[in-house]
């Protein structure tokens, strides 16, 4: 059985190439706002998020994408949650650790440093299962 991963973002462009990157190894679900990441947080219960954190309505602010965060971190608190922003600004990565996020990742996203950092969550996962 694969990993569920979700990846939240409002770039259907992003959002494709993100599942296609990952949707061999994981059972990939997205989102694409709030109410969707809600429903799909509490019902695919993933082992790992992929969260952006600029999210409509409100583009040029973190405040969606951190109130996304703080659901994730409250419905799957064992879930890990990776954020994928162009916002690397100290204050925005200081809110999101505070929060509970589990990484920082910047956009562009390097993909491979993604898949690494993805690979290295599940199987610490399966180590503390096992």
């Amino acid at each position: 059985m694969k990993p569920k991963l979700l990846i939240v973002d409002d770039e259907t462009a992003i959002r494709q190439q993100l599942y296609w990157t990952l949707c061999d190894e994981y059972d990939v679900t997205t989102a694409s706002d709030f109410p969707s990441a809600m429903r799909h947080a509490t019902h695919f219960e993933p082992v790992i998020s992929i969260l952006d954190l600029h999210m409509p309505p409100v583009l040029d602010s973190p405040e969606v994408g951190l109130r996304i965060l703080d659901y994730l971190k409250e419905q799957c608190p064992s879930s890990k949650v990776y954020i994928v922003s162009s916002d690397e600004s100290i204050e925005t990565k200081k809110a999101c650790f505070r929060q509970g996020a589990d990484g920082f990742l910047s956009k562009p996203i390097d993909v491979e440093q993604l898949l690494t950092t993805v690979r290295h969550s599940t199987l610490g996962a399966r180590l503390e299962a096992a």
